[in-house]
């Protein structure tokens, strides 16, 4: 182990997998949990993770077995995580099980949802699972222990007419540690929107959420991927999301996290897998209080002609701490690339942090790439703009502020989920002030 995290987790958790019957230790678990082992929990020593230290995070005596759900309290939960006015179909996930009776999904031919349990193993299992002996930790470790997730597959040529939610529900009497999975398949020529949101019900206890998404996008499909965090304290989330697209294709994410838990860490990966694909990365992170909101992307152009856009903007207040790490790189067999990335971080107060890193790794030469950051406070210039009009000090601070944030809001697509952001910017905007 190198720069590991000492932690009596780490040890709990070999007990457990050591503690397995042979059925459940299968080669591609096997290899996962060596790879776990052998790096451990993240530290500081890492570059990736040189400003977010996890051992506040993780010096808990989490509970690793699947909580029992408490059924009173879902229909609370679903209320937490529901978007008024969304038209949508609905897929209830409850501590990372498919919950069939508090869905609402479209018919057979245009979206196969599966639990994943069932075809661990299988052909189709294992078509979209990458090498995971090796890099991110959290993964290898995702891929050795979870039990339970989603497998959503669109066919070909479908074109699901409303956005799919996924709801996800976390339940539990004791501190968690939950480790779900989910993968998405989006076939030739199909069409889907996802949206994913989540609530807890959790009381004083602390839930560690570490969830692996995996997204293939194929040629000429397109997949639209909200993803709204807006959790609370003793909440911590590490998501890892890597996406995979194929010729022609079309992959938009967004990605809004609010105030509210301990720890939200967000990787996000992309593979151009083939020419001419289409990739766009928006981001917003509001932090406050102690929080810790981490986000790292990794755009990888590995063929010609593909186009990747990435926008990023951070607002920090009270003693808030922001990381941003963004990565694009461009093979030598990706000429005529066009990849653009910027991140904008504005700080509110002398104790808020953030830590902005974006990076270009180019080694073609046929190629249109550029990057940016900035890290400042308020133009002074336009807050004696609005005083000068008769808007209050703090009033026109916070117009200021959501002006900076709508900007990148009023790039979604879709109306209602772009009114619910809003209203959560309005929302936390007002406790905060």
């Amino acid at each position: 182990m190198t720069n590991q995290v000492a932690t009596p987790l780490y040890n709990k958790l070999a007990a457990a997998f050591e503690a397995r019957n042979a059925a459940e230790r299968v080669p591609l678990r096997e290899e996962a949990f060596a790879a776990f082992k052998a790096k451990g929990f993240p530290s500081v020593k890492e570059e990736d993770w040189r400003f977010t230290s996890l051992v506040p995070y993780l010096d808990v005596d989490f509970n690793l077995t699947t909580p029992v759900v408490d059924e009173n309290v879902l229909q609370q939960a679903i209320h937490k995580a529901a978007i008024e006015g969304l038209d949508a179909y609905k897929l209830v996930v409850v501590n990372g099980v498919l919950n069939t009776a508090l869905s609402a999904l479209p018919a057979a031919e245009n979206l196969t949802v599966k639990a994943l349990q069932p075809i661990i193993g299988t052909e189709e299992f294992t078509a979209h699972f990458p090498d995971h002996t090796g890099g991110n930790a959290f993964t290898s470790l995702n891929t050795a222990f979870f039990t339970e997730g989603i497998y959503v597959e669109v066919p070909k040529n479908a074109v699901v007419d409303k956005p799919v939610h996924i709801i996800h529900l976390y339940t539990t009497a004791d501190s968690a540690f939950i480790q779900p999975r989910q993968v998405m398949v989006v076939n030739r020529n199909a069409d889907v929107v996802f949206v994913e949101t989540a609530a807890a019900v959790h009381g004083q206890q602390v839930i560690f959420i570490n969830n692996v998404t995996q997204v293939v996008v194929k040629e000429n499909a397109q997949c639209t991927h909200y993803h709204i965090q807006s959790n609370a304290a003793g909440e911590r989330y590490v998501h890892h999301t890597q996406v995979t697209q194929h010729r022609t294709s079309r992959y938009s994410n967004y990605t809004f996290s609010l105030p509210g838990a301990d720890l939200l860490r967000n990787n996000l990966e992309i593979t151009l897998d083939d020419t001419a694909t289409e990739t766009h990365l928006y981001g917003l992170y509001l932090v406050a209080g102690t929080q810790l909101t981490d986000n790292h992307t990794a755009i990888e152009h590995k063929h010609p002609a593909c186009q990747s856009t990435e926008h990023y903007k951070g607002v920090i207040m009270q003693n808030g701490k922001a990381v941003f790490n963004g990565k694009v790189y461009v093979q030598r067999e990706a000429q005529q690339t066009n990849a653009y990335q910027q991140n904008n971080n504005l700080l509110l107060s002398d104790k808020a942090q953030v830590y902005a890193k974006p990076q270009l790794e180019i080694f073609a030469d046929d190629v249109k790439c550029s990057h940016g950051c900035t890290i400042g406070q308020f133009n002074p210039e336009s807050l004696f703009y609005l005083q000068a009009r008769g808007i209050g000090k703090e009033s026109a601070r916070k117009l200021l502020v959501e002006a900076f944030m709508f900007d990148v809001a009023e790039k979604i697509e879709n109306e209602p989920i772009k009114e619910h952001v809003r209203q959560l910017i309005y929302q936390k905007m007002s406790e905060l002030s």
